[in-house]
């Protein structure tokens, strides 16, 4: 195969240079203005004196935002017990309601295996014990009484009713049956966006109790809310989010994503309405301005370390580099690192004269990808500056 071919050519591990946020988490290239040691330290600092964290990351498209973001998760759930939960937020019209991302992001991000499992391992801790006295049990984690008699259903229930629960709790159109099992008297498909952050929230709850660990919910692409132009839908999701980012809600650590050239272009929902748009909005007003971390594109000295950093991590790592540059050094007029290879000294300066001012990392791997697309087809045994474009 082609891709097999391309990467055996360059002694690469893959055909491609492109960062998946999500599978290449491990790497993180450095780069001026994103400290990922301080910004973990200070998550941590948050969780061990139990002020769960908020944090807002932001910057233009392809800067890197996503990437920062699961980075960061990796790191802190290395050294401290975290339940990360990674929410992609959903595409939005124009009167989308919290509940959407709600329904379609969050709840679907965390899943009905573990939400359930967790409720009925929170059951099981509790004990044998009388209906009431569990749905007083469960009270005094969640504090919320009605919440509490949906959870206790669940003791023995069946599978139905479990899928049931289930609907239910992730704001699905529950039948007039379903809800009289869950002593319920209405569904969540109405219910106030408070109403809804509250569950996220005994969900936190219920994960230290049950885990030892700290619930961090991580709502990525918030951009998506800019085609949320109804006033009204607009404020559910302030609402909910002001919230979820108070600083005295220390039970869900919450870290948000969002592509913005200038935090003026932040969405409604999370900043405000218009009249506010000269400070920081409702939302990052309570978040304040020290835990607004941007996340720019690459600085012009940061260049040539992070195409540096990103080929050594992409190479394959049982070549003999320094030899492979040696057999070439002959056959090509241009000069060629060991630290840089597959990709040469001119050609790397070429990339750099085409990006102009997008110095963004998703720009300049997909231009080394390109490249060496294009070195491979034309049977180059290096890139070469003639490739670059």
């Amino acid at each position: 195969m082609a891709n097999e071919g391309i990467a055996k050519w360059f002694g690469l591990r893959r055909s491609n240079f492109i960062l998946n946020p999500r599978t290449d988490a491990a790497f993180y290239a450095t780069r001026t203005g994103v400290d990922i040691p301080s910004i973990v330290e200070n998550l941590q600092v948050d969780l061990v004196t139990e002020v769960s964290p908020k944090r807002f990351f932001w910057g233009i498209y392809g800067g890197g935002k996503t990437h920062t973001l699961f980075k960061v998760s990796k790191e802190l759930e290395n050294i401290t017990p975290i339940k990360p939960i990674y929410v992609e937020c959903p595409n939005v019209g124009r009167n989308s309601k919290f509940l959407h991302l709600y329904h379609d992001g969050i709840m679907a991000s965390m899943g009905q295996d573990f939400v359930v499992g967790l409720f009925e391992k929170f059951i099981e801790k509790i004990g044998l014990v009388r209906r009431d006295e569990l749905e007083r049990r469960i009270k005094e984690v969640i504090e919320d009484i009605e919440l509490s008699k949906a959870i206790a259903s669940l003791l023995g229930a069946t599978p139905s009713k479990k899928v049931s629960f289930w609907r239910y709790l992730c704001g699905g159109k529950t039948i007039a049956k379903d809800l009289d099992e869950l002593a319920q008297t209405e569904d969540l498909t109405e219910a106030e966006p408070t109403k809804l952050a509250g569950i996220i929230i005994a969900i936190g709850k219920v994960v230290k109790e049950v885990e030892g660990k700290n619930l961090v919910l991580i709502l990525d692409e918030l951009d998506r809310l800019l085609t949320v132009t109804d006033i009204a839908s607009a404020l559910s999701f302030q609402n909910a989010f002001r919230i979820l980012v108070d600083p005295i809600q220390k039970d869900v650590a919450i870290i948000m994503g969002c592509t913005a050239g200038q935090l003026r272009e932040v969405p409604e929902p999370v900043l405000g309405d218009t009249s506010e748009r000269a400070a920081l909005g409702p939302v990052l007003s309570k978040l304040g301005r020290h835990n607004l971390i941007e996340i720019q594109q690459l600085e012009p000295n940061d260049i040539d370390s992070f195409i540096k950093e990103v080929i050594n991590y992409v190479r394959e790592p049982n070549i003999d580099v320094r030899q492979r540059v040696a057999e070439l050094k002959e056959d090509i007029s241009e000069t060629l690192e060991p630290d840089f290879f597959p990709i040469t000294k001119e050609a790397i300066e070429a990339l750099k004269a085409i990006l102009g001012g997008n110095t963004t990392p998703r720009e300049i791997t997909l231009r080394m990808t390109q490249a060496a697309g294009k070195a491979y087809l034309m049977k180059k045994p290096v890139i070469t500056r003639d490739v670059i474009g």
